[in-house]
């Protein structure tokens, strides 16, 4: 794979940015001899691969500005992990076949940070136009027709971007025919990468969506393609099964589990969900998460293991029915992935 972008940055040998930030867009994976468009995604904003020194070739050069009639010039960049799982993504949907092509990424916002908070903070400062290319990238993927995923995550619900997400939605499942999305914006998961390909790739609902994507039909409902109605499991029987699953010391108040030094669970009828253990109840939001390892936390969370929110105390939601078909199954699954979050926690050295 090679990956080249146009890029705005805040070091001397680069293309300068006027306010300090770095920007990138308009990112193109290359595979192989051809530099036909074999697919694009779209997700929240450009996170870790490196700008690169090395040189463009005459040939590379003059295919790329068939991209775009760009002033800004291209980039060499590393390959990301998500980059490396978006690969994976599309050799299923070409069944199984060495990538041969380009797969365009575009996403809600172009700011280059792999922390997601620090990107939206610095978003609000931003002063250059390439901030946002929603209707260039729309023109982009008009123009070179492909098999399309949108991998925003909870990032495209989000009140400051979408407007601008459902722009893209109804460009991508209508005009671009992109059928394994539900026609309901709502109704779809968006789930990014990292976790449809990566944590999450074995979960059912990822098998579902993975599958819908490959065959464009959303008749494998992404819901309920594997688990039966929601209304058919009981929380309280899942958070019977995760007592007798998990470290007894660890409930109090007998409702929360706390799984992780300043995080617990709790288990309504169709979620569980994540929060800080040392926040209270009331008069606080998630403007009030303000340091470094909660913000961690967050992004850990919705970007890496597919939980929505913030949503008021809570820091991470997600169903049941992401975790198994029946209480039991959900309960152990549960266990299992808070114990994988604990891990990643630890890895991370975050202390709440």
């Amino acid at each position: 794979m090679k990956v080249f972008a146009h890029y705005m940055g805040n070091e001397k040998d680069w293309n300068l940015s006027e306010d300090g930030f770095q920007y990138r867009w308009r990112t193109l994976l290359k595979f192989g001899d051809s530099w036909n468009v074999i697919g694009s995604v779209i997700m929240k904003n450009p996170g870790s691969a490196q700008p690169l020194k090395s040189e463009i070739s005459k040939a590379e050069s003059d295919a790329l500005v068939t991209f775009d009639n760009s002033k800004h010039p291209w980039y060499r960049f590393t390959a990301d992990n998500t980059m490396q799982l978006i690969e994976k993504l599309f050799v299923a949907r070409y069944e199984g076949k060495p990538l041969n092509g380009v797969i365009q990424i575009f996403n809600l916002f172009n700011i280059r940070n792999a922390d997601l908070e620090a990107a939206l903070m610095s978003s609000k400062e931003a002063k250059e136009s390439v901030l946002s290319t929603i209707d260039e990238d729309i023109e982009a993927m008009r123009r070179f027709a492909s098999p399309i995923y949108i991998g925003w995550g909870s990032l495209g619900k989000d009140l400051h971007f979408k407007e601008q997400a459902e722009k893209i939605f109804q460009f991508v499942r209508g005009e671009m025919k992109q059928e394994y999305l539900f026609p309901e914006f709502e109704k779809n998961r968006f789930y990014h990468p990292q976790y449809l390909m990566g944590r999450g790739k074995n979960k059912p609902i990822s098998q579902s969506i993975i599958k819908s994507f490959c065959k464009n039909s959303c008749e494998m409902n992404h819901v309920e393609a594997f688990i039966p109605s929601i209304e058919t499991i009981s929380g309280k029987e899942v958070m019977d099964y995760m007592k007798k699953a998990s470290e007894q010391e660890l409930w109090y108040e007998n409702i929360r589990y706390r799984f992780y030094p300043g995080l617990q669970v709790t288990f309504d009828k169709k979620t569980v969900n994540i929060r800080f253990a040392y926040k209270k109840n009331n008069g606080f939001s998630i403007a009030d998460y303000n340091n470094p390892d909660e913000k961690n936390t967050i992004e850990l969370l919705t970007g890496e293991f597919g939980y929505a929110g913030p949503e008021k105390v809570w820091i991470g939601r997600k169903k049941y029915s992401d975790f198994g078909h029946d209480a039991q199954s959900i309960a152990r699954n549960i266990c299992d992935e808070l114990n994988r979050i604990s891990m990643a926690l630890r890895n991370s050295h975050i202390e709440l």
